[in-house]
């Protein structure tokens, strides 16, 4: 595993941020989130008493009007279409900035681009900038 992922995941703040943004959702929607081991290349199986959704978490540092639209690294992105397709089941992508929590669903209509760039403004390392899947804020809804 990348170091610089594994340091993300043991940071306490990183984590106490998913954590809180998790028991929202669970609140929120009725369901648990339970953790996915990472071969699955997803945050979480949303749950009640089957699976019935996946969701991918992301905490972003600035308000939801600073950009027109929110990414997610292509690998990501096809993980969803694979999540998607194998099991039939729908794939979210929750997303908290600093002053909204909101979600989309993905599908394969999602409105979307594929730039080049990813995370340069605090890079771990050079796997950190990539193929993007830059998705319009518009197809957001707030929690």
């Amino acid at each position: 595993m990348r170091k610089a992922i594994q340091k993300d995941i043991n940071d306490k703040k990183i984590q106490d941020a998913e954590d809180e943004f998790k028991i929202k959702i669970e609140s929120t929607w009725h369901i648990a989130l339970a953790k996915l081991p990472i071969v699955y290349g997803f945050d979480f199986a949303g749950t009640r008493t089957e699976v019935e959704a996946w969701l991918e978490l992301k905490n972003r540092n600035f308000e939801i009007g600073k950009y027109g639209d929110t990414m997610i690294n292509l690998s990501k992105w096809m993980k969803a279409k694979e999540l998607r397709d194998t099991t039939k089941l729908p794939t979210f992508l929750c997303v908290r900035f600093k002053d909204m929590d909101v979600y989309t669903q993905l599908t394969d209509y999602t409105p979307m681009e594929i730039k080049w760039g990813g995370r340069t403004r605090l890079t771990r390392d050079w796997q950190d900038i990539g193929p993007a899947v830059h998705i319009p804020i518009e197809e957001f809804t707030k929690f």
